[in-house]
């Protein structure tokens, strides 16, 4: 018989694909599911063709019977209705299928986008959320779709995902686009192996019977400018910062979002902070 802890990921991306290498797979099994299946052998996971869009394709969970359930929900566009869909529509067709269910937990990963904060102060998951915004009022709604479930439930409120290649601020750059350093707009981010490191631990706690908050802020608690950022790949790359900048005044709403919860935890973050995430050599 088989007493593998079972454990569904919905909308199964790429923070699905490195929580199944997480946890080890003699403890543990896996059920992908998304819209399409992957083009990877991936044999930590059985992959089902399941769209949380189409709600007659979520009907596998009930046979699964997950002991965990990690949602990763996205916009099917990013537009206004998009988002309504990706998210609103797709937490509540989620929730529908998980009806009848008892999951140990449910980790419902959402982002820290939701927060009202957009002068810069320090952002706690107490902080008050967003009151306009269609992008953070429908990831606010999704997460209130969750809640009502009834189920057990942990909110992981993601910062800026990056995976340590910096594609983006290099294409930038090289494109003569660079940020002034007054002033100070501070950015947030989390490399996308502590994304799900942190859910693995999350999981662990919640097996070894320990209490888990409802809400935790997945950050590496180290803000900073994206001017800062900027200099520093520069001088991986070997690029040269013009005397003058051409994106003066960009990304004038910002905050800086406090990880004390993820700390106190005891998770350990593999990369404490973008000098980590972006180091100057391999």
């Amino acid at each position: 018989m088989d007493n593998k802890l079972r454990v569904a990921l919905i909308g199964c991306g790429d923070i699905g694909l490195r929580l199944s290498h997480e946890l080890p797979s003699e403890r543990y099994s896996f059920l992908g599911l998304r819209r399409s299946l992957p083009d990877v052998d991936e044999k930590t996971i059985d992959w089902v063709q399941a769209d949380y869009l189409q709600p007659e394709t979520l009907g596998v969970l009930k046979g699964f019977s997950p002991d965990y359930v990690v949602i990763t929900l996205k916009p099917t566009a990013y537009t206004e209705s998009g988002y309504q869909q990706g998210y609103e529509q797709g937490a509540r067709n989620i929730a529908a299928a998980l009806d009848g269910l008892s999951p140990q937990r449910i980790f419902y990963v959402s982002s820290t986008r939701v927060y009202a904060e957009s002068a810069g102060a320090w952002v706690t998951e107490d902080s008050p959320l967003a009151q306009q915004g269609y992008a953070a009022l429908s990831l606010i709604t999704a997460e209130q779709t969750m809640l009502q479930t009834g189920l057990p439930l942990t909110i992981v409120r993601f910062a800026g995902i990056y995976d340590g290649r910096a594609q983006f601020y290099l294409n930038r750059m090289k494109q003569g686009l660079w940020s002034s350093s007054e002033p100070e707009i501070f950015t947030n981010r989390i490399h996308r192996d502590d994304c799900s490191g942190f859910l693995a631990h999350l999981i662990r706690l919640s097996q070894a019977g320990e209490p888990l908050a409802s809400i935790y802020n997945g950050s590496d608690g180290a803000p900073a400018t994206r001017y800062e950022i900027e200099r520093h790949l520069a001088a991986r790359a070997g690029l040269n910062p013009p005397e003058t900048v051409s994106v003066d005044g960009e990304l004038q709403e910002h905050k800086r979002i406090d990880n004390s919860r993820l700390v106190a935890s005891g998770y350990r973050l593999k990369f404490s902070s973008y000098r980590d995430g972006y180091p100057l050599t391999d």
